[in-house]
């Protein structure tokens, strides 16, 4: 069953004065089963982050339509768009994107808390996904206090406790030592063999071998894909490596 659906996006930007446009996306179509694990590679500047922003809702396409279990985001209201997320996305940045005021805890539960969520509810969600993700004896500290791969972590656990069809994860690793990246890699291969649907935008081979799937994009377009069947992570990541090998014929720098 395909719980998402990219369907000819277009992505035209102006320059400030208007003069010239620049086309990130040019005509990308593709779909995600529900429960797969997906990675978008390519180099700095091919669209793939402006791929993710569309997906996410936080950029508008110029062209084509994002359909998320049925349902077309150019249906949704601009009022309604907050509320859309909350419900159905989970996102994990690269810069984890907490709040250094508030605890570990009070992190991971705030998309719950605007969501309404009544306390026992919270909790109860809270409890068994902290001792999952290893972060029940740090839910009281801050988040200047933990690790990077602690803060990756808590973010991850912030997409989850929502419970949403889509996780969306941009560059997870890029900031974390290989100890950490390893860690939060091996979490994301657990969630992806529990059900949950994940789409990551990376540059680590290392980081897209442990996906299904791997999406490549060049120039605003699809170039190619590769399944990993039953490779071990270590024969996908050799073949993605081959891949981008091609990818970057012409000097091309994929980083």
């Amino acid at each position: 069953m395909e719980l998402l659906q990219v369907k000819n996006l277009k992505k035209v930007y102006n320059t400030r004065l208007g003069g010239q446009q620049f086309t990130a996306l040019k005509s990308v179509s593709f779909e995600i089963s529900k429960g797969e694990f997906v990675a978008i590679m390519g180099a700095s500047g091919s669209g793939k982050t402006t791929l993710l922003n569309i997906i996410a809702s936080l950029d508008k396409a110029t062209g084509g339509d994002i359909i998320l279990e049925g349902k077309s985001l150019k249906e949704i209201k601009d009022r309604e768009l907050s509320a859309f997320r909350r419900k159905n996305l989970g996102f994990v940045f690269q810069d984890f994107n907490l709040l250094d005021t508030f605890s570990v805890k009070d992190n991971i539960l705030l998309p719950l808390v605007l969501s309404g969520e009544n306390i026992d509810t919270m909790e109860n969600k809270l409890k068994p996904l902290a001792l999952r993700l290893g972060l029940e004896h740090l839910l009281h500290k801050f988040p200047y206090e933990v690790s990077g791969g602690e803060k990756q972590r808590t973010a991850m656990a912030r997409a989850v406790i929502t419970e949403p069809k889509l996780i969306l994860a941009d560059e997870p690793t890029g900031a974390l030592d290989s100890k950490a990246s390893a860690k939060v890699l091996s979490l994301f291969e657990e969630l992806h063999q529990n059900g949950q649907t994940i789409m990551m935008v990376t540059h680590s081979s290392m980081a897209a071998s442990h996906a299904s799937r791997v999406l490549f994009i060049k120039d605003g377009e699809l170039f190619s894909q590769l399944y990993r069947g039953k490779d071990t992570n270590r024969e996908f990541f050799d073949k993605i490596v081959s891949n981008l090998s091609v990818l970057s014929e012409g000097g091309v720098d994929i980083g």
